[in-house]
Parts: C-alpha cells; sequence; structure tokens
C-alpha cells in the first residue's frame, strides 16, 4: 500500500549505496547531468519530470537535461537506465511500470530492485473512477450492486495494457469478485472518448484527463483510488471510503533513481534538493491544482515502496494471466 504523505529525506543513502566506487565525487555535480525520462515530451508525466529537472538546475548549479526515451511500454528507458555509467551523471524519473514491466513484458534488461539504488520519491497521481453519463449507478455502492446483477455485460476501459489504470481495473475486478471486461486502448484519449460515447461504461482515468468530462457531464465520478481524498478534488470519496475495499490505494508513482554502484553523495545530494524542491509551496500548487502531490522519500523509504509495488503487481499478472501485446 503506498502511504500519500511527504516523506523524510536523506536517510538510509550511505547504507543503501555502501557498496558503491570510491570515486572522486566531491564537486558532483561539475558537468551536466542527464534525466532520462520513459515518456514522450508533453504528457503529464513529462511535466513533472521536467519541472524537477529545472528546479535540480537551480539548486544544484549544472544542467539537468531531460531525455526522452519512450518506447516499450517504458522499458526502453528502463534498460538504458540500468546500463548507464554509475558516475552520477545519468538519473532516472522512473514511473510505477518499473516494477510492472519485469513480469509483465517478461524480456526486460533489468531488475528493479538490484539494477537501481534508490533515491527519493517525486510525486503520486491517483486515478478517478468515473462513469459514462448515462450509466445507471450514482454511487459505488449502486455501481458494485448493479455491476453484480449484470455479469459480463460491461466494458472498463484502460490506457493500455500494463498501464497503472489497466491495474486499477484488474485489482477493482479481482478484489471485488466482478465480471467486467477491462478492455485496453492504445492510449488515454481514445479510451477517454470511448467512455464519454457510451461504448465503455467505466474507467479508472489520471485526475488531469477525468476533470474535463466530468465537468462537463459527459461522466460521472465515482470515486478516487488513493488511500486518502486528493486536494484537488476533497469532496470526492475514495475507493477505500466508500466500497469493502478499505486498504485500497493504487496510484501512479514517479521516483528519482540511480544506476546500481551511484556513489552515496550523489544519492545524498539529489534527495536533498528533492526534498527542498517538494517543499516549495508554488511547486505544490501548481501541481495540486492538476492532481499530482508531490512527494519525497528517504532512500530506504523508496526501496520499501518499491519491493511492495513488485510483490503487488507481479502478483497480481501472474494470478489475472495478464500478458503484454
Amino acid at each position: 500500500m503506498i502511504t500519500r504523505r511527504h516523506f523524510s529525506v536523506g536517510a538510509g543513502a550511505a547504507a543503501l549505496a555502501g557498496g558503491a566506487p570510491a570515486l572522486a565525487q566531491a564537486d558532483w555535480p561539475s558537468k551536466p547531468v542527464s534525466m532520462v525520462v520513459p515518456y514522450p515530451p508533453g504528457g503529464l508525466n513529462d511535466v513533472v519530470a521536467r519541472a524537477f529537472a529545472d528546479k535540480l538546475t537551480g539548486a544544484l548549479g549544472k544542467s539537468f537535461i531531460v531525455d526522452n526515451k519512450a518506447g516499450a511500454a517504458t522499458t526502453v528507458a528502463s534498460n538504458f537506465a540500468a546500463k548507464a555509467a554509475p558516475d552520477g551523471y545519468t538519473i532516472y524519473a522512473a514511473g510505477t511500470s518499473l516494477v510492472i514491466n519485469p513480469t509483465l513484458q517478461g524480456n526486460v534488461q533489468y531488475d528493479p530492485r538490484k539494477s537501481f539504488l534508490p533515491v527519493s520519491m517525486m510525486s503520486l497521481t491517483p486515478f478517478i473512477l468515473h462513469v459514462t453519463a448515462g450509466f445507471p449507478p450514482k454511487d459505488m455502492p449502486e455501481l458494485i450492486a448493479y455491476l453484480k446483477a449484470n455479469p459480463g455485460k460491461f466494458n472498463m476501459a484502460t490506457s493500455g495494457i500494463g498501464a497503472v489504470n489497466h491495474m486499477c481495473a484488474e485489482l477493482f475486478k479481482a478484489r471485488l469478485g466482478l465480471d467486467y471486461a477491462v478492455v485496453p486502448y492504445r492510449g488515454g484519449a481514445q479510451a477517454a472518448q470511448d467512455l464519454a460515447g457510451g461504448q465503455a461504461q467505466m474507467m479508472f482515468s489520471a485526475s488531469l484527463e477525468a476533470s474535463p468530462l466530468i465537468s462537463s457531464g459527459r461522466t460521472r465520478a465515482i470515486a478516487i483510488s488513493s488511500i486518502k481524498r486528493a486536494p484537488a478534488f476533497p469532496d470526492l470519496p475514495t475507493v477505500a471510503e466508500v466500497s469493502p475495499l478499505k486498504d485500497f490505494d493504487a496510484v501512479f508513482w514517479q521516483a528519482m533513481v540511480v544506476p546500481a554502484g551511484t556513489p552515496a553523495v550523489v544519492i545524498g545530494r539529489l534527495g536533498a534538493a528533492i526534498a527542498k524542491i517538494v517543499a516549495d509551496p508554488d511547486m505544490k500548487k501548481s501541481f495540486a491544482e492538476r492532481g499530482v502531490e508531490l512527494a519525497s522519500s528517504s532512500p530506504a523509504e523508496l526501496a520499501a515502496l518499491i519491493e511492495r509495488e513488485d510483490k503487488r503487481w507481479s502478483t497480481l499478472i501472474r494470478e489475472r494471466g495478464m500478458k503484454a501485446e
């Protein structure tokens, strides 16, 4: 379970990176740093990463240059970052797919717990469960009852196989014993269009993507996927509040990791800088308005999160028989 809170930063960095080579890193960074981002430019996840890169540039005195390496459901970027030199000049703004793809894809060239060292959390983005306007259920109890009374008749759209909203759809279905089709699209835009048009009846959408549909009346919000209510949607209950799933907590997270072997001084300085970025009230407000919560953590806390998420999603993928296209 992901806890939506701000964590302490820096604790455990030396222990986790104790095996780093004794490189002369006292002046790090002494040249530009490449921040690998596993998404194409322009999307929300890229925007978050670029905001951090800009702030890190100001905080640490050298350019942090975003290197978008989209492809293969983020595996291209993960493989690249895992093989990069552990010298502090390649860092990785990883997402939840870091722990999903090894089980789902089966042919990755990295281990999420061995190929990288954790630095800090960066952000958490919950999903809004919303339904097409003409769908009869008005709240969660009605939705669950309606689905149980009509097994196999309805669809839940997702933005693609292995996307976190796909995981949400399968987790919700499995935990409640529901029977509906989980339909992966090639991207969230087409999925949302079919939801608004009634070809699909339900979807877990990133809050920024769901908001225009909800505000225009084309869809109706039921609940949000995080364990606590989101500041941007204070009146929207969580799945945990209004369903039997009292521990339901499924969000997209972004976190900073570095290739295994990166010196501890790099991890410490990055973590400290990220903590200050997350505490910036203007940054927090800007992203909160878009449904994104900024969050920092110690390396040890991020390592524990990666462990939990790896176990949870790999178990679900195997139990549901999910396979990449």
